[in-house]
């Protein structure tokens, strides 16, 4: 019996650069290995590798590879970032990662600004062989009626991705989803289901004019927006605080949650400030909604 292996690395290069708009770049990755790929729902997150400062790509393979790639000189190490899966053809041995652009900020956008079709990176991606490998948070229940979205422009591609997986529901729930990105230009058609309001909060309205810090706009609209909790916390246990600049706020919701479901990604200081209003003051049920911070202003990582 072939090893089952939950993910695994396949090598690729840039088949196609997009401009989907002025902050956001698809980059469409190919390669023959990524017949074997597989994506577990909208929200897959895989990791991406890139080159180092040399252009090298030296990533350890096996079981314990990550502990061998922290074990790396830091000058040799390949930079590891975050990402998911906008879409993925195994047929055509293709797979689509939308990238926010932040200018040099950091070794993967400085990476996507340059990219071009012929360029490499290693992506970590669950393989084919698994029948659940991880990575997915998007989990609704089966009878969830009524769904909210909040997310800034790093969650962007796996809301396109939940919408699109709603609007192909023979009976989708009604949506509402709000959305941060850095300019009024970065506002985009998503596909999604016809009962869906999606609220766009742009931190700038052109790139000549001071933007707002990141999560101000979506803390304002979540806390002005005329929210009602379909399944409220029946009390007992203490919302507890989650240090972000210490640890990961990462909090899934329960299997048993039913009716409402809430799905909350992004930059985890507004998201834990969402979680504390939400949770806190308006009596959500925490069990009903999943928090991710998905990166941290001033804090690096993997």
């Amino acid at each position: 019996m072939a090893q089952r292996v939950p993910f695994h690395l396949f090598d690729v290069s840039v088949r196609e650069r997009i401009e989907l708009s002025p902050s956001m770049l698809r980059f469409v990755f190919a390669g023959p290995s990524l017949a074997q790929a597989r994506s577990f729902g909208p929200d897959q997150r895989i990791k991406i590798f890139f080159p180092n400062a040399a252009g090298e790509l030296s990533v350890p393979r096996g079981e314990d590879w990550y502990a061998r790639y922290r074990d790396q000189h830091e000058a040799q190490r390949a930079p590891m970032r975050t990402y998911t899966i906008r879409a993925l053809r195994p047929g055509a041995t293709e797979l689509d990662v939308d990238f926010a652009a932040h200018g040099d900020s950091g070794p993967a956008s400085s990476w996507a600004l340059r990219a071009r079709p012929g360029d490499r990176v290693l992506l970590l991606a669950p393989h084919a062989s698994q029948d659940d490998s991880g990575g997915v948070e998007w989990r609704p229940p089966a009878d969830v009626r009524e769904v909210l979205l909040i997310a800034d422009e790093t969650a962007l591609p796996a809301v396109a991705g939940i919408l699109e997986s709603l609007a192909a529901q023979p009976r989708p729930p009604k949506v509402r989803a709000y959305i941060e990105v850095p300019l009024r230009a970065d506002v985009v058609d998503l596909v999604g289901p016809g009962d869906m309001r999606i609220h766009w909060l742009p931190r700038a309205e052109r790139r000549d004019e001071p933007p707002a810090d990141y999560g101000t706009r979506l803390v304002e609209a979540i806390r002005a927006a005329q929210l009602t909790p379909a399944q409220a916390d029946e009390g007992g246990e203490a919302l507890a605080e989650v240090d972000v600049d210490r640890e990961i706020l990462w909090e899934q919701a329960a299997a048993t949650a039913s009716g409402f479901y809430a799905w909350i990604a992004g930059e985890a200081g507004a998201v834990m400030a969402i979680r504390r209003h939400l949770v806190g003051e308006r009596g959500f049920a925490k069990s009903a909604i999943s928090f991710m911070g998905y990166w941290r202003k001033g804090r690096v990582l993997d």
